[in-house]
């Protein structure tokens, strides 16, 4: 139960081997390269360099293109027929392939011929919309002028006069039609059209006052309308409207013929992950470097697979090669990738440790200290045993359908936590609330969540007390183990003879021990808390300050009050759904009584449970954490074989 132990290989072989190579280690799945270069004295000239930085190579846009091309194809099928997926979806693994398997599948893969189908189709789809958008303009173009019954090219066929359509702004409508009308002798004005904003004119003029006429308009903002139709505009805008539904004819017809392309999203799901594993195979030179014939590698490996790793080299490419493993060096501690390994139970809770930050490879793992807490305070906080049975069921049926492994340990912490929330459940007395009172039967209890309240909210302190020093004791084996003695007395060993005394006096236990181990102890931290401080003065002033820490000590300790509030809350609100749904009245509560406990209980389960889940967690981070973690580690990422829709295996 720990971090598993890593170690740096250096492989070199002839470039000529590379591409072999790389592919067995991407089957391996059991290394992370080193970026080589990030290396500074790269830099120099090319003519006195004797090492190159390795590049992806020519094929590396050939296959970036292909892929963007089979993403297009499943987008565009998903765009108009996405897959159908039940609501326990979720719950479903990846369809493993083999690669053996998979590559023969690719040779009698279709997908270039289908990517090129499909983009024909979205070219005349796109066609199709431009024609519907151009058409839908022309239409907007016209709908003011609906009400003119005579088409604009026979308005042009006057001698002696001229015809001018166009609009002005609804608020001038008084005066414009005045100024016309006194202005122009020899003229016809017609109101065409009237909305919210515009007036829609016709005014046929004299040539002679055409030049007056043109004088009047502009002064209020006349639009001229010039469009040249051989039609009346209702006549044009009913045939536009026609070609509209026909060209949606068109496009629903298209779209449904997409639907045959169903079949092929599991070929194109195929080449896709085909083309990522060759993509992400060329992008691995971007860590190397080589010289004129021979590559240099340079990466992370699990100690334990070091025979392993050295079989698969031989197995590839015979004895051309050279490796050669380091022991992790203290300047690289902060780069070494990290791989957590438990048991089953405490694995469970590796997805909490992760959420925070992985631990650093010179720390040590939390997560077998943690899972025991998590544990613990989830139930406390949950508290209700009919929902942990909900939970343990739900569990259960996730682990029941799904084989993969990340999966599998998230719902096994659920499974826990659910176990946990019934043992909790069983000694607060509570089943779906006091569901149980209603049919005239009490159950068993350790603790009333009414009556006992005091000893739940010291119990619960007693558990922060202890977790807290969990903490100050991780702390002080860390600094051992580094061989930091000393600190360990200073930071460590006076807090405990701090705090124990303080409780011992507080409680009244142990006549004057305790007030002699308080009072030595918060000598001991005003003596070396401030020993790094430079001058007396310093060293005096942050010990005083030290010892103010424990302000932040007992502050920690109440924050382990929610386990009380939270187990209270889960309870309370149970019964008083429980109640409401016993007020109504008869014969309709029989009715209505199975569906408002589900549903009511089913909300108050989901609300608690995430309320457990968020603050079991926190107190870990903040409280338990913060004495001695301080992570920042970076996960294991081995290079290996893409799973993104489909898990291959080798």
């Amino acid at each position: 139960m720990a971090i598993v132990k890593m170690n740096k290989f250096t492989l070199l072989s002839f470039e000529s081997e590379k591409e072999k190579l790389l592919s067995a280690l991407q089957r391996f799945q059991g290394v992370q390269f080193i970026n080589l270069q990030e290396v500074d004295d790269l830099n120099e000239d090319d003519d006195k360099k004797e090492l190159w930085k390795d590049e992806v190579g020519e094929k590396y846009s050939i296959y970036e293109d292909n892929l963007m091309k089979i993403k297009f194809s499943l987008d565009f099928i998903n765009e108009f027929f996405p897959e159908k997926k039940s609501m326990l979806s979720m719950l479903d693994d990846k369809k493993e392939i083999s690669l053996r398997d998979l590559e023969e599948n690719i040779k009698s893969n279709n997908w270039n011929q289908v990517y090129e189908e499909l983009k024909l189709k979205e070219r005349t789809l796109n066609e199709l919309n431009n024609e519907i958008t151009k058409i839908e303009g022309e239409i907007s173009e016209l709908s003011g002028w609906r009400n003119l019954d005579v088409s604009t090219s026979e308005l042009v066929k006057f001698k002696y006069c001229t015809a001018v359509l166009g609009t002005v702004a609804k608020q001038y409508e008084s005066s414009v039609l005045a100024d016309l009308e006194r202005e122009l002798k020899y003229s016809y004005i017609e109101i065409i059209n009237k909305d919210n904003q515009d007036l829609y004119l016709l005014i046929v003029v004299h040539n002679s006052e055409l030049k007056n006429a043109d004088e009047i308009l502009k002064g209020y903002g006349f639009t001229s309308f010039e469009v040249d139709i051989d039609m009346p505009p209702h006549h044009c805008i009913d045939e536009n409207a026609s070609r509209i539904s026909k060209i949606k004819e068109e496009k629903k017809s298209l779209k449904a013929s997409i639907e045959k392309y169903e079949a092929d999203r599991d070929k194109l799901i195929e080449v896709y992950e085909y083309f990522t594993n060759l993509v992400t195979r060329l992008e691995a030179s971007n860590n190397f470097l080589k010289t004129k014939s021979v590559i240099a590698m340079c990466g992370w490996n699990l100690v334990e697979n070091n025979n392993e790793l050295i079989k698969v080299i031989e197995e590839t490419v015979g004895e051309k090669y050279f490796i050669e493993f380091e022991e992790v060096k203290e300047e690289e501690v902060e780069e070494v990738p990290i791989k957590l390994r438990n048991n089953g139970f405490t694995s469970s809770f590796e997805g909490v440790i992760e959420m925070y930050s992985l631990p650093k490879y010179s720390e040590i793992d939390p997560t077998p200290i943690l899972s025991i807490f998590y544990f613990i305070f989830f139930g406390m906080m949950l508290s209700d045993a009919g929902y942990g049975l909900v939970i343990i069921a739900a569990a259960a049926f996730a682990l029941y359908k799904s084989k993969d492994k990340e999966k599998r340990k998230s719902y096994k912490m659920f499974l826990f936590a659910g176990i946990s929330t019934v043992i909790w459940g069983a000694i607060y007395g509570g089943w779906f609330g006091d569901l149980p009172s209603y049919f005239g039967i009490v159950p068993p209890k350790l603790l009333d969540s009414t009556g006992d309240i005091s000893k739940i909210f010291i119990l619960s302190l007693g558990f922060g007390v202890i977790h807290i020093f969990i903490g100050l004791g991780i702390k002080g084996y860390m600094l051992i183990k580094a061989g930091n003695i000393k600190d360990a007395i200073y930071d460590v060993l006076t807090w405990y003879v701090t705090l124990i005394g303080a409780f011992l006096a507080i409680l009244s236990i142990g006549g004057k021990l305790g007030i002699i181990m308080l009072v030595v102890g918060l000598v001991g931290l005003v003596v070396t808390q401030g020993r790094t401080a430079p001058t007396i003065g310093g060293k005096i002033g942050w010990g005083i300050y030290g010892v103010y820490g424990i302000t932040g000590y007992l502050g920690d300790i109440v924050s382990y009050s929610r386990l009380l509030a939270l187990g209270l809350a889960t309870g309370f609100i149970a019964n008083a759904l429980n109640l409401i749904i016993s007020l109504f009245p008869a014969p309709f509560k029989y009715i209505a009584a199975p569906f408002l406990f589900i549903g009511l209980h089913t909300f108050n389960l989901l609300i608690n449970a995430l309320g457990s889940y968020v603050h079991a967690a926190r107190l870990q981070y903040l409280e338990f954490f913060s004495k001695f973690y301080e992570g920042g580690g970076k996960k294991f990422t081995p290079y290996k074989l893409s799973d993104k829709y489909i898990k291959i295996t080798k």
